[in-house]
């Protein structure tokens, strides 16, 4: 398409290229966690698979970004005083959109290991499974500097870390859309991000980026920061040149990863990959946004779904001993039977769910005769 991009600054495209990268970057998050499983790790055949981490600094930085474009404008309110969200309820949102989801798989989690300790099943990795750690993991403050190993649903470190980015956020979108220059405030959010990069490294000798799970805020506040930025960046370009540029950056992301380690380089191209998908006026492809939908809840049931695979593979394994290629296969399917489970679980769990959760708050404001928001 040649025409000028359809999404306009204060809009998103749906069942477009977003969508697809939602679901790219909650796949390759899944093959990272299981690269280590394979019959020979996947982290020894290239270091690429070992920089996994980088899709889940990408989800954060494209958190920031769809929120922004989402909910920036309503957070501040438009001029006439309508189709504005107040924090409180911009809080209410957010929280009701990830936690009862969360618990619920956290639910099937605790009934998982339960009943395999009853019929004397013990897990592969008992240090995912402590008690002591299930407490943070309800309230999603494992990634505030929680002692001990995280465990559990353990890729929900990301939402613990974003519930605090949803908090500051419209404070920071109403104090950054205050400078006028969006290369300025992405300029600022660049220095933020290098900052605490550096000062992370100092500290730890890790880099902020790679921080354990743990110090999930000081990875995660970063990374939403610079998404938020890169979405008051201007999209008036072409979509013929948003998708060139989209296409250009994602080869280059691939491309350094097999030829080295180069993280800045890497999430600048991610940064860029999101500014020109966002400005893609792709839209409308029903297969995109069914995997933006899943994108969510294959994040959260892969792990469980990995857990439950390679206990029953342990055991044909150990039965009927299974090698070389049929084991390789095993393997493999893995990551369709974590889309098919997560197809499961968005079908007949989240979706109505979310539907339920969205009358259920919506009565209250009905009954004062108050305005409903969208």
């Amino acid at each position: 398409m040649s025409q000028t991009a359809t999404m306009s600054q204060n809009g998103l495209s749906r069942g477009g290229a977003l969508d697809l990268l939602r679901f790219v970057a909650a796949l390759f998050i899944v093959l990272y966690h299981v690269a280590e499983r394979a019959p020979v790790s996947l982290f020894a055949i290239h270091p690429a698979f070992g920089r996994g981490y980088l899709a889940t600094d990408f989800f954060l930085m494209l958190s920031g970004y769809v929120l922004a474009k989402t909910y920036g404008p309503r957070v501040i309110g438009s001029k006439d005083g309508q189709g504005g969200v107040s924090t409180g309820e911009f809080l209410k949102r957010r929280l009701l959109r990830i936690w009862p989801a969360h618990l619920i798989m956290l639910v099937l989690f605790v009934a998982f290991v339960l009943a395999t300790g009853a019929i004397g099943l013990a897990p592969q990795n008992p240090q995912w499974f402590q008690w002591d750690q299930l407490l943070p993991q309800v309230f999603l403050t494992q990634a505030w500097f929680v002692p001990g190993p995280s465990g559990w649903n353990m890729p929900t470190w990301t939402l613990s870390a974003l519930i605090v980015c949803y908090t500051g956020f419209p404070a920071a979108w109403r104090a950054t859309s205050k400078i006028r220059s969006p290369w300025t405030t992405l300029a600022l959010g660049v220095l933020f991000f290098l900052i605490v990069d550096h000062a992370a490294k100092a500290v730890t000798g890790i880099p902020a980026h790679q921080l354990p799970l743990r110090f999930g805020l000081v990875r995660g506040i970063p990374l939403f920061v610079l998404g938020m930025l890169i979405a008051r960046m201007p999209t008036t370009v072409t979509s013929r040149l948003a998708d060139t540029v989209a296409i250009a950056a994602g080869v280059g992301v691939v491309a350094l990863q097999l030829v080295g380690r180069f993280d800045h380089a890497s999430l600048a191209l991610l940064g860029l990959l999101i500014w020109a998908s966002g400005a893609s006026g792709a839209k409308g492809w029903a297969w995109a946004s069914l995997a933006g939908r899943l994108s969510f809840a294959l994040f959260l049931t892969n792990q469980l779904v990995a857990v439950v695979w390679f206990g029953l593979l342990r055991i044909v394994e150990t039965k009927l001993g299974v090698e070389g290629a049929a084991l390789w296969a095993a393997w493999a399917m893995a990551l369709p039977a974590c889309i098919v489970a997560a197809w499961l679980f968005e079908r007949f769990v989240d979706a109505p769910l979310q539907v339920w959760i969205k009358g259920w708050s919506r009565r209250e404001p009905k009954a004062k005769a108050e305005p409903v928001l969208a």
